[in-house]
C-alpha cells in the first residue's frame, strides 16, 4: 500500500524509540530491559500496560526497527486457548527467521494479553508462561492493566512497565507537526480541542485530525461544535446507533461509536441489522457495500493478525455508513437485536452437544475436532439412525449420553433401544473384567434371553416409582384442598357465632312494656 493511502496513525508511527512521546521513562525502561535480555534472564518477558493510544505497541515496533529485529505480532484476543498459544507463540519464540536463518533476530509481540484470560481461555496464561520459560527470543506483551488478578502468574515472570496517558501538550505538538507536513494548517482552537478531548490517547487524536482534514478538503463545513461529541467512556449501543444514523458527516459518524464497549464483530452485526431502517431503496446497495467492506477488513485482520488495518474497519463501519444512509431523522423507538447473536444464544446447548460429540470422535479416530465435525458427523448420524445393532455399537464406542443421542437420533423409540443395549454392553464388560467365575455379575452368566426380563423388571419398577410419586403429589394436593375447605368452614362458624352473640346482646337491651306497669 502506498504512503498516500496509509492511515495517518501508520504513516506517522515512530520508527525509533526516540520518537515515542509522553512516556519517556517507560521507553528507557524498555530499552534497558532489552539490552540486558538473555535466555537465562530472570525477567524474560516485558509486560507493557496502560490505556489505549499511549505508545505501547508503537514502542515495540520502533524498538524492532531501531535494532534490526524481525517483529512477529500476535493478538491474544483472537488466540485465546492453550493450543493456539502453544502453536503460534511457541514456534515464534524459537530462534531463527525466514530471511536470516537460524541466526536471525526476532522479537515476539503479544498484544492485548488480557484477552487470554477468562473461562474460555483456561490454560492460556499457563501455556504462555511455559513458552516464556523455553523462549530463545525476547517476548513483549501489552495489556490495559497488568495488575489484574488474572495476570498474576504472568506478572511474576515479567518486567512490568507502565505507560500513562500522553499529556495534552505532547499531543498538541504532534498534531501541529502532522498539519505542517500535510500542508494543511488548522485553526489553533480546533487542534487544541482535539488534543484536550483525546484524553491522553494520541492515536485517537491523530484519527480525529485526519477525519477533520478530510471533511474540510471535501468542502463540508467544519466548526468547533462539530467535535463536541467526543468519546464517552461508556456508551449504550442504542444511543450509539441513534448518533451514528443521525450523523451529518463522516466525523460525527466516527465519533458516534466512540466509547462503545463491544466486540468488533458484534458492533458490525448491530449496524448491519439496523442500517436499512435509515436507508432508501436507491441507496441500500451502497450502504451495505460499505458494511461488507468493513467485514472484509475485519476478516483480513483476524486471518492475518494484521491489526494495522483496524482503522480502516472503524472508518467504514462508522463514518462510511454515516455518509451513505439518507434518511437520518427517521425516529426508531428500539433498534433490532442482531438475529445472528440471538440464533447463537438459542442454539448454544445444541452446539455444545455437537462439539462434545466431535471431541469424542476426534479422540477415538485421532483427527482434529474440526475434521470430525465437518467430515464424519453426518456418517455417525446415518449409522445411529440405521440398523439398531450397529447404532448401539457406535453409541457405546463413542460413549454418547442421552442428550447426545437425542441430538443425533430422530426416533425416540430407537434411542430407548440403543440405551437398553448399551446397558447390556456395560454388564457384559463388567463380566469380562473379573476372573471370579463363581460370582454372577450379569444376567448374561445364564443362557437364554433373560436379560430382556431384567430390562422389563427395571421398567416395571420405574413405572411403579413414577406412579408412587404421582400418588403422593395427588394426596398432597387433596390434603391441601381439604385444609382450605376446613379453614373456610371454621371462618364461617366464627362469623356465625359472632352474629348470634350480637343478636343476643341486642335482645337483652330491649325493655319490655310490662316493666313499666
Amino acid at each position: 500500500m502506498s504512503e498516500k493511502n496509509l492511515p495517518w496513525t501508520e504513516l506517522y508511527r515512530p520508527t525509533n524509540l526516540g520518537q515515542i512521546i509522553g512516556n519517556e521513562n517507560a521507553v528507557d525502561a524498555l530499552r534497558d530491559w532489552f539490552d540486558s535480555w538473555s535466555q537465562k534472564a530472570r525477567r524474560k518477558v516485558a509486560l507493557l500496560h496502560g490505556p489505549a493510544g499511549t505508545g505501547k505497541t508503537s514502542s515495540v515496533i520502533a524498538l524492532a526497527k531501531e535494532r534490526g529485529y524481525e517483529l512477529v505480532e500476535m493478538n491474544a484476543s483472537d488466540t485465546r486457548n492453550k493450543d493456539a498459544i502453544l502453536r503460534i507463540a511457541g514456534s515464534s519464540a524459537r530462534e531463527g527467521t525466514l530471511t536470516g536463518g537460524a541466526k536471525g533476530k526476532r522479537i515476539l509481540l503479544i498484544d492485548e494479553v488480557d484477552g487470554i484470560t477468562g473461562r474460555e481461555d483456561r490454560g492460556g496464561v499457563k501455556s504462555l508462561i511455559d513458552v516464556i520459560a523455553e523462549a530463545a527470543v525476547p517476548i513483549i506483551c501489552t495489556a490495559n492493566d497488568a495488575y489484574n488478578q488474572k495476570l498474576k502468574a504472568l506478572r511474576k515472570v515479567s518486567k512490568v512497565i507502565a505507560y500513562y496517558p500522553v499529556p495534552k501538550e505532547s499531543i498538541l505538538r504532534v498534531l501541529k507537526k502532522i498539519s505542517r507536513e500535510q500542508k494543511f494548517e488548522l485553526k489553533a482552537e480546533i487542534l487544541d480541542f482535539l488534543a484536550e478531548h483525546a484524553q491522553g490517547d494520541l492515536r485517537s487524536a491523530i484519527n480525529d485530525l485526519e477525519g477533520t482534514v478530510l471533511q474540510i478538503k471535501a468542502g463540508k463545513t467544519t466548526n468547533i461544535e462539530l467535535l463536541h461529541t467526543y468519546r464517552d467512556q461508556t456508551k449504550d449501543i442504542q444511543q450509539a446507533l441513534v448518533d451514528l444514523f443521525n450523523s451529518q458527516n463522516f466525523i460525527e459518524g466516527k465519533q458516534a461509536i466512540d466509547g462503545v464497549k463491544m466486540k468488533y464483530d458484534e458492533l458490525l452485526l448491530w449496524i448491519f441489522e439496523n442500517a436499512y431502517l435509515h436507508t432508501s431503496d436507491e441507496q441500500l446497495a451502497n450502504t451495505y457495500e460499505t458494511i461488507a467492506s468493513a467485514d472484509r477488513f475485519l476478516g483480513r485482520i483476524r486471518r492475518r493478525q494484521n491489526w494495522k488495518l483496524l482503522s480502516y474497519f472503524f472508518d467504514l463501519v462508522s463514518g462510511g455508513v454515516a455518509v451513505e444512509v439518507d434518511k437520518p431523522h427517521k425516529q426508531i423507538k428500539q433498534y433490532i437485536f442482531p438475529q445472528k447473536i440471538g440464533m447463537y444464544a438459542q442454539t448454544r446447548f445444541s452446539r455444545a452437544l455437537r462439539d462434545s460429540i466431535a471431541s469424542s470422535m476426534a479422540e477415538k479416530t485421532h483427527v482434529s475436532k474440526g475434521s470430525a465435525r465437518t467430515d464424519s458427523m453426518y456418517l455417525v448420524k446415518q449409522v445411529l439412525n440405521g440398523n439398531i445393532g450397529n447404532a448401539a455399537q457406535m453409541a457405546y464406542w463413542l460413549e454418547l449420553d442421552e442428550n447426545q443421542l437425542k441430538s443425533l437420533v430422530e426416533n425416540p423409540e430407537t434411542i430407548r433401544k440403543i440405551k437398553k443395549i448399551m446397558k447390556a454392553f456395560d454388564e457384559e464388560k463388567i463380566k469380562h473384567q473379573t476372573s471370579m467365575d463363581e460370582l454372577k455379575f450379569s444376567s448374561f452368566d445364564d443362557t437364554g434371553d433373560d436379560w430382556s426380563e431384567i430390562l422389563v423388571e427395571f421398567e416395571r419398577k420405574k413405572e411403579e416409582q413414577l406412579a408412587g410419586e404421582k400418588r403422593v403429589k395427588e394426596e398432597a394436593k387433596k390434603r391441601k384442598a381439604e385444609e382450605r375447605k376446613a379453614k373456610k368452614a371454621a371462618e364461617k362458624k366464627v362469623v356465625k357465632e359472632a352474629q348470634k352473640e350480637d343478636s343476643e346482646k341486642k335482645d337483652k337491651k330491649q325493655v319490655s312494656l310490662d316493666d313499666f306497669f
